[in-house]
């Protein structure tokens, strides 16, 4: 959860989707506005995924760097994308598979870039029918720790960490030295069948964290998408 009661990923029933990434920068701003609400927000709302990001560049300034991904999977034209920091303006992303991690869509970091060659061998090694073995793959894709330390879009927007920090953010997996603790701490997956059938699967880092020995929880939800209802999935 975000500090205003958001949250970085999530869908609701009515079939509306969001997910954002922050964007690695020198120096936030300590009193920006959360960003968490934003899929909230979305996800309660009745806008178009464009015009909802169209709306929310007017005060796109007001937050730390980000992307925003927002979707309706009722609608034809269901996939849009925003970044704050980015020159363009809000923009609908034409089919196909999409990677977004900590820097702008048009320059991605290399791990990006490795993952979306991991998903598309996941896809390929996929059987027919194989729900779970597909989940442990995409599992195994988000905890790949390989990491691209040379990566110059990164030292480009991580100069001000220490190297070994830096290296951490080159990776799917975040790792970073314990005495930075940070790193990655959740893995969401979610998967919507031809029947409109959602599986909802979330990885999560128990309390206390520790990032070298972690303990997980799993929890999973699986619901139809239908009318809009008051409950969203979160």
């Amino acid at each position: 959860m975000g500090r205003e009661g958001g949250t970085w990923i999530g869908i609701a029933e009515t079939g509306r989707v969001s997910a954002i990434t922050n964007i690695l920068q020198p120096a936030p701003d300590p009193n920006a506005k959360g960003r968490g609400r934003l899929i909230t927000d979305f996800l309660r709302g009745d806008q178009t995924p464009l015009a909802y990001l169209e709306e929310l560049a007017k005060e796109g300034h007001l937050f730390n760097g980000f992307n925003l991904v927002t979707m309706d999977l009722t609608q034809d034209t269901n996939l849009a994308y925003y970044s704050n920091v980015s020159q363009d303006g809000p923009k609908v992303l034409s089919p196909g598979q999409h990677v977004i991690s900590n820097s702008l869509l048009h320059t991605p970091f290399q791990k990006a870039s490795n993952g979306k060659k991991l998903f598309q061998e996941v896809l390929q090694e996929k059987e027919e029918g194989s729900k779970d073995a597909f989940i442990e793959s995409l599992l195994q894709l988000l905890d790949n720790n390989v990491q691209f330390p040379d990566d110059p879009q990164v030292k480009l927007q991580g100069t001000h960490l220490p190297e070994t920090v830096r290296h951490g953010y080159t990776a799917i997996r975040v790792r970073t030295p314990r005495a930075a603790n940070y790193g990655t701490r959740t893995n969401t997956i979610i998967l919507v069948d031809q029947d409109n059938h959602v599986t909802f699967l979330e990885k999560t880092m128990k309390q206390p964290i520790d990032i070298d020995s972690p303990e997980w929880e799993v929890n999973k939800f699986e619901f139809d998408i239908g009318p809009r209802l008051t409950k969203s999935h979160i």
